[in-house]
């Protein structure tokens, strides 16, 4: 029995603070900084700054500084409040209004947001991760010196600067190199996640994202690093290709569009194809947009499943006024659900012109990737790796080279009496490495069959020829005694070097 008609009223309820914060827990670090630049598009920023706040060395929060039209009280109220949602723009990125508070709340225990509008004092706000419904008035003085004492490279009248303090996220080491490598990786990532998503914005050159390090000791900062689009469609076109082709299919009696692509097999090495350094076949898969954002990068949505013969295969589309009732986006906007209209709507696509249905496309991508391994030339032959390479890299040798007869290889780590760091199994056919060697070639915790893939694979070009022979000559022989008198000549230049640091970090 329906319940509906004996509603006598309703009551709007604050969100429970345990509700609240329980919001955004998927974020990563790349997606929620994602989050805040949305909303400096939707501000009307022209510059977005991403800045690393160091304190003696150890990163101790972040800022994301834009020129947009910045806030007033009441508007800045309503940003921070959980219990309001504005209303969109159906151009504007924000969807859920959460994403100021969950993104920063899942990095940091503190949220802390200045703002200046045009013809209008400066006002801050800060909310904390153990009572996020519960809202701090900052001092306008306050948040009038932190905005007047920015060091920007762009023109700063008005806008908006989020900060993240005790991020529980950032490293949490003092070893100095430890911190470098971090923010090193944490750039890297940040660059191509954001160069990745807002590639269309960023070529078009509707904003510009540029990331630095501010030394808050001595208030200088690092010279900034661009972030410059990364687009998952930008190869270079073949002449006389059918793809791209145009993508059509019918929801709601409306045609709606898309792009279908084929990665040309010759350009598989371009970093739009390998995303972030992956392997592109990863990437396989749909590519939603909304409002030039990419939503989703890659993946099928249960239409078929990743494999590699449709590792070249990707589609674009754009989530309009039609398809949007049937896509629901996660609150990360790192991915997205159709519903089953969807899904059969874009099964029976078609490919314009000519009419090709979606699955006649991918056995298409199938034969081409086929074809492609079949004739391109490939004038290396090496001995295929066996254990302790992972699939990609087996992949990655199955493509790049000629697999040699003699059959294929292992590369393992083991126990040695000696102090060489590699040896040969010729019987057995092993590379065997010194495991005393391993956190200086692989770092890690040693639990990693296939880690350090880029030792192991510059090995196995160096020692393939003395496993494809039947036996070795007194020419290889003295080769390799030579290779191991200078690999571990190598290892115990690496080991002073490091032992050297380790003193200068414990005297400095």
């Amino acid at each position: 029995m329906s319940a509906e008609r004996h509603v006598t009223g309703f009551q709007q309820v604050a969100p429970d603070p345990s509700i609240a914060k329980s919001v955004g827990r998927h974020h990563t670090f790349e997606t929620a900084v994602a989050d805040l630049v949305d909303n400096s598009l939707d501000a009307g920023a022209s510059h977005v700054l991403i800045r690393f706040l160091e304190t003696h060395g150890a990163i101790t929060g972040l800022q994301v500084i834009d020129d947009g039209r910045g806030m007033d009280g009441d508007q800045i109220d309503a940003a921070m409040a959980y219990a309001r949602k504005r209303s969109y723009d159906k151009t504007e990125q924000g969807h859920f209004g959460l994403g100021l508070k969950a993104a920063s709340l899942s990095q940091a225990n503190t949220l802390n947001v200045y703002s200046r509008r045009y013809g209008a004092l400066a006002v801050g706000r800060t909310i904390g991760a153990e009572d996020p419904t519960r809202i701090g008035d900052l001092d306008g003085d306050h948040a009038a010196d932190v905005l007047q004492g920015l060091r920007v490279d762009f023109p700063w009248a008005n806008g908006t600067v989020v900060e993240w303090v005790g991020a529980r996220t950032f490293l949490s080491s003092d070893d100095n190199r430890d911190r470098s490598r971090w923010l090193d990786q944490r750039v890297a990532a940040l660059r191509t996640h954001l160069g990745t998503v807002f590639h269309r914005h960023l070529a078009a050159g509707s904003i510009a994202v540029s990331i630095d390090v501010l030394d808050e000791f001595l208030g200088e900062s690092g010279a900034p690093r661009a972030v410059t689009a990364l687009d998952p469609f930008g190869y270079r076109r073949l002449p006389n290709d059918l793809f791209p082709a145009a993508l059509t299919f019918e929801i709601d009696n409306i045609t709606a569009s898309g792009e279908a692509h084929v990665w040309p097999a010759s350009q598989a090495g371009l970093p739009e194809f390998r995303l972030g350094g992956r392997p592109g076949g990863l990437a396989q898969g749909l590519y939603f947009y909304r409002n030039d954002r990419l939503l989703q990068i890659g993946g099928w949505n249960t239409l078929t499943v990743d494999r590699p013969e449709l590792e070249y295969v990707r589609i674009a589309v754009d989530i309009d006024g039609s398809l949007e009732p049937h896509v629901t986006i996660n609150p990360e906007k790192a991915g997205l659900e159709l519903d089953a209209d969807a899904k059969h709507a874009l099964l029976d696509a078609r490919l314009q012109p000519g009419g090709m249905r979606l699955q006649e496309f991918l056995e298409a991508a199938e034969n081409r990737r086929r074809e492609s391994r079949r004739y391109v030339k490939r004038p290396v032959s090496l001995v295929q790796p066996a254990r302790g390479m992972s699939p990609t890299m087996r992949e990655a040798f199955a493509e790049s080279v000629e697999a040699d007869e003699s059959g294929p290889v292992a590369i393992r780590w083991r126990v040695e009496a000696s102090e060489s760091p590699v040896t040969l199994d010729l019987e057995g056919r092993t590379i065997w490495i010194n495991s005393a060697y391993r956190s200086l070639m692989a770092g890690g915790d040693g639990t990693d069959n296939e880690d350090a893939p880029l030792v192991k694979t510059l090995l196995t070009i160096v020692y393939s020829r003395y496993f494809e022979g039947s036996y070795l000559g007194s020419r290889e022989k003295a080769e390799l005694d030579a290779w191991g008198q200078l690999l571990t000549a190598a290892v115990r230049d690496e080991s002073a070097r490091e032992e050297k640091e380790l003193r200068d970090d414990a005297e400095g």
